[in-house]
């Protein structure tokens, strides 16, 4: 622990952007300062260190230094930031950014985290785990961020944003091989169809490899197998120098036999894959057919002094998926659920001057989608004694949401130094929810409800900031985050009133510091804040079905720190650490886990929340050094450290998560049309548990999902210009 604790501290101004440094066309560094990162985090492109408030991003470049493949891996570079694993994490989104978080088992409940892409809100969780292809930068906005991206950013934004297609002929291949059979194939094309005035680009991945969980039992096919495919094309026609139109569609077909989770604890039954990580014994498929299609127009017109923008999107997700719940070489308890859903999201703002002095952002936001799910749960003819007689449960379910919003956000310069941001958004939502239960086994029983309702809020936005010098900024930040009732549509015990709750709202106050020093070569940021949170939304699995509760209030505290260093022409170092206080305030009627033999209580105050580690450290360490004309040979360390995570209210050490440590390295040679590396991560082949619960109900006392095992390969990447 105090070994923990040092490398907590000595990292303790450290950064989760890697190094943006001036260079060669062959990566050699030419100039050796960081360079400017230009985000559009407030819906305007500027510089990340003069924005007042705390935001990461990364680059498709610095993506690929780091050997990022896919989103599930990017919030462990980011802090305070984490995501779940298993079920948990690959559908139901549970990301926890500043130590708020949000199970969305079906779809009653939506994430507090808003995830666009391009601009577009994404709906869904089970959209968020996605191939990473034609990356321009992810930027990761932490705190709430309601007057400017609105929908459902109580926690914090995050944004994809994609390449745009380029008035010149560029393209590349990438090819990935590794344990696992692991094989990666992507590539992309832009160039213009009509110079000057009509692109396009192309962009497609397909990744395959077989599974990192063993199923003993010889019944079925080794699991967490990988089977997923992406594309994405763009259309931009500028018909003038003061109009842009974009077309962008994409698509993910995703084919996979996930695990979703392992058993560690079956009440009755002393199975040999309980004890044994990566190992399951079960004799039923697993299987997720995921598809997710979108298409989105955006517009940017000059009109008078201030540019008019509207985004237009529609998307479509569905999945069907099954496992066996028990995951014994009995038919005991067989799940399949499915969902869909299907949005359209319309934006439009200007963004102008009034004069030098005051600039400003107004616009109208107009959100609608239908989500339904259907569930089948067989109780097995193992349990019943009967051949062939296998009870169901059935749950039916549906929300349709309808959302319209106004906003506005301005900056006025007080003095040359001194700046005033003023914001807010209003926002009414009015949700139809429809659940019905058929409970033919007897365990839960057998209900349904139809409510309907209207939330309004008006979230507030006030920061302000100082420039000590060209290079130093000093902010301070009032925000309030929204979030709309929620319902429990999921596994129900028939008579309970717990079936609706109320909106979240959360306060932030964060102070910061953003500089450049050391003449450009050390750039440090600095936040503090503190959230309080009213009635926080909690989805929980207990005993007797699932339990939908509001805790009734909430502090959150900590404090980031993010540095990028160049220390030298070959050496450059990156990283990050953020710490957190989070605890319940006030929550009585605290759920408790059906199989819970440690201490329990009704009352859960002062605990920790979900999925809220006090430490996360991100440290990268990167030599790249000139081997011959216009190569450069590159090594890469990336190592972070999470400490323990509890996965419910009782802080049980049963369902929690350990610390853990990960190092991934790579090695390899640049050069300007290609590139090699060899690869490894989690190096030490370190077990972790990414998240755990309780199924007592079906006699499944705890479930746990681990974080991949050591993978290792090689990857090619070919450019053409």
């Amino acid at each position: 622990m105090k070994k923990t604790m040092l490398a907590s501290t000595s990292v303790a101004l450290l950064v989760s952007t890697l190094p943006a440094v001036a260079q060669s066309s062959s990566g050699a560094e030419s100039d050796f300062s960081l360079e400017e990162i230009v985000v559009t985090a407030r819906k305007k492109a500027e510089n990340i260190q003069s924005v007042p408030l705390a935001v990461s991003a990364l680059s498709g470049v610095q993506i690929e230094r780091a050997g990022i493949d896919s989103f599930d891996q990017i919030l462990s570079t980011i802090p305070n930031a984490s995501q779940s694993g298993g079920i948990s994490g690959g559908l139901q989104g549970l990301i926890s950014i500043r130590g708020i978080s949000t199970l969305v088992r079906f779809v009653g409940l939506e994430t507090g985290v808003g995830f666009y892409v391009d601009g577009v809100y994404t709906g869904r969780p089970e959209n968020f785990n996605q191939d990473l292809i034609d990356i321009e930068r992810i930027e990761v906005l932490r705190g709430p961020q309601g007057a400017v991206f609105g929908k459902n950013t109580i926690a914090g934004a995050i944004h994809i944003i994609t390449k745009q297609p380029s008035d010149e002929f560029n393209a590349s291949l990438e090819m990935q091989y590794g344990n696992y059979n692991h094989m990666r194939v992507r590539g992309n094309v832009s160039g213009p169809l009509v110079p000057g005035k009509l692109s396009a680009s192309l962009s497609a991945g397909y990744v395959k490899r077989d599974g990192y969980v063993k199923n003993i039992s010889g019944a079925g096919p080794d699991l967490d197998t990988a089977d997923l495919a992406t594309f994405r094309g763009k259309l931009k026609f500028t018909p003038s120098d003061t109009a842009e139109f974009l077309i962008s569609a994409d698509a993910l077909i995703d084919r996979g036999k996930p695990s979703f989770f392992e058993v560690s604890d079956v009440a009755f039954i002393d199975d040999p894959s309980e004890a044994t990580p990566f190992t399951v014994n079960q004799d039923q498929p697993n299987f997720l057919d995921r598809d997710i299609y979108g298409l989105s127009l955006t517009s940017n017109i000059d009109v008078g002094e201030g540019t008019w923008t509207t985004i237009l999107g529609y998307r479509d997700s569905s999945f069907k998926a099954g496992l066996d719940d028990d995951k014994i070489p009995f038919r005991f308890f067989v799940d399949s659920f499915s969902s869909n859903t299907n949005f359209f999201s319309a934006e439009t703002r200007y963004s102008g001057d009034i004069n030098e002095n005051i600039s400003y952002l107004v616009g109208a936001y107009y959100f609608n989608q239908n989500a339904d799910n259907i569930s089948n749960f067989a109780l097995g003819d193992f349990l019943t004694g009967v051949s062939g007689f296998e009870p169901p449960i059935d749950l039916t379910s549906s929300v349709d949401t309808e959302s319209i919003a106004f906003f506005i956000n301005t900056d006025i310069a007080l003095s040359d130094h001194l700046s005033l941001e003023l914001g807010g958004r209003y926002v009414s939502e009015k949700k139809d929810a429809f659940h019905d239960q058929n409970d033919q086994t007897g365990i839960f029983g057998s209900t349904d409800f139809a409510v309907s309702r209207t939330d309004d809020d008006f979230a507030p936005n006030i920061a302000l900031s100082y420039e000590v010098s060209e290079n130093m900024l000093i902010y301070t930040r009032f925000a309030q985050g929204f979030k709309s009732a929620g319902f429990n549509t999921d596994f129900v015990l028939a008579g309970v009133s717990n079936l609706e709750v109320e909106p979240e709202l959360a306060t932030s106050y964060e102070v910061g510091i953003k500089s450049d020093l050391l003449d450009n070569r050390l750039r440090l940021n600095l936040a503090a804040f503190t959230t309080n949170y009213d009635n926080l939304q909690l989805s929980q699995i207990v005993g007797a079905g699932v339990s939908l509760n509001n805790a009734a209030s909430a502090s959150i505290s900590g404090f980031e720190a993010e540095f990028t260093a160049v220390v030298n022409e070959h050496f450059d170092l990156t990283g990050s650490v953020g710490y957190l206080d989070a605890t319940y305030d006030d929550f009585t009627g605290c759920p408790i886990p059906g199989a819970e033999t440690g201490p329990v209580s009704n009352d859960c105050s002062g605990n920790f929340l979900n999925l809220a580690p006090k430490w996360s450290v991100a440290m990268a360490a990167q030599y790249t050094y000139p081997v011959a004309d216009n190569m450069d040979f590159v090594l890469r360390a990336d190592w972070n450290y999470r400490s323990q995570v509890f996965f419910e209210p009782q802080n049980s050490e049963r369902l929690s998560g350990a610390g853990r440590n990960l190092l991934n390295l790579r090695a390899g040679v640049v050069q300007e049309s290609w590139e090699f590396f060899f690869w490894a991560n989690n190096l030490t082949d370190e077990v972790y548990v990414n998240f755990a619960d309780d199924r007592s109900a079906i006699f499944v006392n705890t479930t746990q999902a681990f974080g991949a095992p050591r993978t290792y390969g090689v990857t090619l990447r070919l450019k053409f210009q």
